[in-house]
């Protein structure tokens, strides 16, 4: 069947799909008595493009040495050779008789082995290619290994001369690739995998150069830290080149899997125990082996990515695999034991690993029998975080009567659970607040459940208790994210002073007294800083709103990345300690910390992006006010310490301010915005040098009132210069002045009255001037010494009203069954978009388009009516739509100011154009294989076709909620002409 996951098979498959589409419909028509026209010239065509591609095939089978694909071409050629023959012959014999059954029958016999047949071939083609670069990533992975055995400055010079070589080429053969992909996320993983192993390069052979001079210095002090570097730096690399030939070999992609959902992270895990397991064997086979050595490692990971997979499945199979993993780590630390003492060729070394040996074959087994059942299942899952769990339980309290299978209930659990865990991090009010919003919003929950299973779900009560809990899970959220902007606040004010501290510490002189105690100290706090802020950033990934899947998986890619450098960085640091006048030492340890200090500016601005700048800058206000209390109470009780850490911690958090607003600045395109922003910046960060410098003359004179009046008067300049940077962001200085009053004529009023009118003064004035008797002037008019006034016209009356609103015509759309794939993809779309009005919004209007034509498409396939003409027809009407959608999609992007938002829809909607051109390419494989439907071939086109609509679908919905999200972003005067105007809110 065919696949399209590199430009290359896309552009060629895309024609050939397109003739054999026009064969099929005139086939069709020919079943229905009409007779056939003259193919000749048509099926000459798709038939010299296919003999060019297999003259390619063929030539290329012969010079490659793959035996894989010496294997695979000839049958790949035969089939597409003889899928063109039948075509010629089908197309001679209905030139002599337009209406032979046979000859019609080989025609479309020929048509759908073409496009199948060309398919295998470009994909064995393309395979072919990908095993190069796995062979280069293999040869990479294993002299990486070779590291173990460098004990010399000239091993180490020969280490790297040999390596660089096949790792540039990997890099360059990496890069060719991800750029043919046709799967954005494949590319980006793709790309970030090899910007690490760069990245590592220059610390691994650090690393190796610091294990040499350690190992040849006296004592050999600091030797296990060295080798613990070492390590952690090769294994880096080779998890990451793993990652690239995971991602070589995949095909496809579900829109809707993420990194971090249960069965996409149990399948990856079941992946890495596969590829592990020749390492680990090795080892186990070789007595000789050293104990901590790669093959003991890779023992290590296989033992921790099975937990992943217990973590995320059901007794008995959860019980099983962790026996099985206590059982296989208790013995590899026997194991282990027994060779570091050089035993490891006794008989009771050797049966420890031959049973070691059977018992990972066992997990192995084991955890693919696992992930294989977790597959089967088809059990939906809760999302991962908290703003996809509100989504999922809103849609079915929307409709509590509907079967969901538990999802919506489950969603509510989760939510409930993680603000329960959230309560763990907060103290007082917040914390009693959650909890209790957590008991409430529970308790509805269950009653809501209660009169479902009575099958009340479709009552006015139920309706009226659903509304009841949406608004308090839509409360139970907000208060969650309220406090996890708090702990951002908190934990995020400062980064790096905890990494100073421990520089300071590992380079202290070695006549400091107790030195290595306080590095031990200073390390224990770097340590518990590093855990702090990787804790925070997951909590804010998970529950922090943001439901971006590429923004949570990169704060979860980060904050495992920094649990995994913190300890690095620390064993860095004591061998500076043990070695102070090592340079390789000091070098090796910077490099480390660069590592830790890149990677921590990167989670702080992930963290950053999934956090409301607002409501940030908002609770940076309160820390502010807190400790202004504090520093001032610490003042009056002439204590300096407390004083000097509450200023400390305003300019520091000031500090954060000024970040967040550059941030802000960086990310918008509007002139305007960014001129506000940048300027209240500037003016706080110049105001946080002077309230730290009168901060530290109280400090030194706790006494002087002029000092404590001048950092009062600083301080309240610096808290006054946040709110400043606040306005601009929450749109208050982004509004135009009111246009002035028109100016009124002198002769509109007397001037007596304007003279008594500039009289008053206030209220009180006011109301004794209406009590005065007439000016002289009124008080002499005679209304009979007036003219007649003329006639007065007759009243037009009131103005006609205005016709109502035209209600937007709601479409009936039927409602999926439980085996109806592509009719759940089509209605989940369209509950998307019926959000929203389509009136002024043609985006929404081509959502719905394709939402219902999808709905067509799924009756196609099911077999449940139409025609063959009629489902390729519905795949190119789709695709038009698609162009609509994407063509609409990117205006916004273009007239959008927030760069982040743009690049989003942007990376959202260019997956349309692909995934509709696959559309068509798969219904025409279908319309090749109705009526031969319940084959092998039937059944995987009709699941290929099943995959991509839900794909599409996916990607069209994501596209209309990062549309809506970016449009608010677009100024009024910028010529946007989208309404977005919500049909049904949630609260309503």
């Amino acid at each position: 069947m065919p696949v399209f996951h590199t430009k290359i098979i896309e552009s060629i498959l895309d024609p050939v799909a397109q003739q054999i589409s026009q064969l099929v419909i005139l086939h069709e028509q020919a079943e229905d008595g009409a007779a056939m026209p003259d193919l000749t010239l048509p099926v000459s065509a798709v038939a010299n493009a296919v003999n060019n591609l297999v003259q390619v095939g063929r030539q290329t089978g012969e010079s490659s040495t793959d035996k894989v694909l010496k294997e695979e071409m000839p049958f790949a050629l035969d089939k597409v050779e003889n899928a063109s023959i039948s075509l010629i012959r089908a197309a001679k014999a209905l030139l002599e008789d337009p209406l032979s059954r046979s000859a019609r029958d080989t025609l479309i016999n020929g048509a759908r082995g073409i496009l199948s047949g060309t398919s295998a071939l470009l994909l064995s083609l393309d395979q072919a290619e990908v095993r190069k670069i796995i062979r280069i990533c293999k040869g990479v992975q294993e002299y990486l290994a070779v590291a173990e055995v460098v004990e010399g400055m000239e091993d180490l010079i020969v280490y790297v001369q040999n390596l660089t070589p096949g790792m540039t080429q990997m890099v360059k053969m990496v890069d060719g690739r991800q750029a043919e992909l046709t799967h954005q996320v494949h590319r980006n993983i793709l790309i970030a995998s090899k910007d690490k192993i760069k990245n590592l390069l220059p610390v691994l052979i650090s690393s190796i150069k610091i294990f040499v001079t350690t190992m040849q210095s006296p004592g050999r002090r600091g030797l296990e830290e060295a080798a613990s570097n070492r390590l952690y730096v090769v294994n880096q690399m080779y998890t990451e080149i793993e990652e690239i030939i995971r991602v070589l070999q995949l095909t496809t992609y579900d829109e809707d899997d993420w990194n971090v959902d249960d069965v996409t992270v149990m399948k990856k895990a079941a992946g890495n125990i596969t590829s592990r397991m020749k390492g680990a064997v090795d080892w186990l086979r070789n007595p000789n082996s050293a104990p901590g050595g790669l093959g003991e490692q890779a023992i290590r990971m296989i033992l921790e990515d099975a937990r992943k997979v217990a973590d995320r499945c059901d007794d008995p199979e959860r019980g099983q695999i962790l026996r099985l993993v206590d059982d296989i780590n208790a013995m590899t630390n026997e194991l282990a034991n027994l060779r570091g003492r050089g035993l490891g060729n006794t008989p009771e070394a050797l049966r420890l690993a031959k049973d070691i040996e059977e018992k990972l074959n066992r997990l192995e087994n084991l955890v693919e029998h696992t992930v294989k059942k977790a597959e089967r299942s088809g059990i939906r899952k809760p999302a991962y975080t908290v703003a996809g769990k509100v989504d999922q339980a809103q849609k079915w309290l929307s409709n509590p009567g509907i079967d969901d299978g538990g999802v919506g209930l489950r969603a509510i659990a989760g939510v409930v659970e993680e603000g329960r865990r959230l309560a763990h991090f907060c103290t007082g009010k917040d914390q009693e607040e959650l909890l209790r919003l957590c008991d409430e919003t529970e308790l509805l929950s269950k009653e809501l459940a209660n009169m479902c299973a009575r099958g009340m779900g479709n009552t006015p009560q139920a309706q009226a208790l659903s509304k009841r809990l949406a608004d308090k899970l839509e409360q139970l959220k907000t208060k969650m994210e309220d406090i996890l902007v708090k702990q951002v606040a908190e934990d995020f004010m400062d980064t790096v002073t905890p990494l100073k501290q421990l520089t300071e510490a590992a380079l202290a002189p070695e006549d400091k007294p107790n030195r290595e105690q306080i590095y031990t100290s200073k390390a224990e706090y770097f340590l518990e800083h590093s855990n702090k802020l990787a804790d925070t950033a997951r909590l804010i990934g998970q529950a922090g709103g943001s439901n971006d899947k590429r923004l949570v998986e990169e704060i979860n890619s980060a904050a495992n990345q920094m649990d995994a450098l913190t300890p690095q960085v620390i064993s860095a640091g004591r061998l500076v300690l043990y070695h102070p006048n090592s340079t390789a030492a000091v070098e090796h340890f910077d490099l480390l910390k660069k590592e830790w200090t890149n990677n921590t500016n990167n989670l702080t601005r992930l963290v950053d992006d999934a956090t409301d700048s607002v409501e940030f800058i908002k609770a940076c206000e309160e820390v502010i006010r807190k400790e202004t209390v504090e520093a001032e109470f610490a003042v009056s009780q002439e204590q300096p310490i407390p004083f000097i850490k509450s200023t400390s911690k305003i300019a520091r958090c000031a500090q954060r301010v000024v970040m967040v607003a550059q941030q802000e600045a960086d990310n918008s395109e509007d002139p305007t915005f960014v001129e506000a922003v940048s300027k209240a910046a500037e003016e706080l960060e110049s105001s946080i040098p002077a309230s730290v410098g009168f901060a530290r003359g109280v400090a030194t004179q706790p006494n002087n009132k002029q000092a404590q009046d001048d950092w009062m008067n600083a301080n309240q300049k610096l808290y006054r210069s946040v709110l400043k940077v606040r306005k601009p962001l929450t749109g208050e200085d982004n509004n135009p002045p009111l246009p002035p009053p028109p100016a009124l004529q002198d002769d509109e009023l007397d001037e007596s009255l304007i003279q008594i009118v500039d009289g008053v003064v206030n209220v009180r004035d006011a109301v004794l001037v209406s009590q005065q008797p007439p000016v002289e002037e009124f008080s002499q008019m005679n209304l009979k010494d007036t003219q007649s006034a003329p006639p007065r016209p007759p009243s037009p009356g009131p103005p006609p009203r205005p016709p109502p609103p035209e209600e937007e015509e709601e479409v009936h759309f039927p409602k999926p069954g439980p085996d109806q794939p592509i009719m759940t993809a089509a209605y989940d779309l369209h509950q998307e978009a019926m959000k929203w009005s389509s009136k002024g919004n043609d985006l929404i209007a081509a959502a719905k388009k394709m939402a219902l034509l999808m709905a067509e498409m799924s009756k196609h396939v099911r077999g449940e009516g139409g025609s063959k003409k009629e489902l390729i027809d519905c795949a190119k009407a789709i695709a038009k739509a698609s162009e609509e959608v994407t063509r609409l999609a990117k205006e916004i992007t273009n007239r959008c100011p927030d760069k982040r938002m743009k690049t989003n829809l942007f990376q959202v909607c260019e997956r349309i154009p692909t995934m509709a051109t696959q559309l068509k390419i798969l219904s025409t494989v279908k319309a090749t294989m109705l009526g031969c439907q319940d084959s092998e071939e039937d059944q995987e086109a009709t699941e290929m076709l099943v995959g991509n609509a839900q794909n599409l679908m996916q990607s069209v919905k994501e596209t209309v909620r990062a549309a809506e999200a970016a449009s608010i972003k677009i100024r009024t005067d910028a010529g946007h002409k989208l309404r977005w105007v919500r049909r049904n809110p949630w609260y309503q």
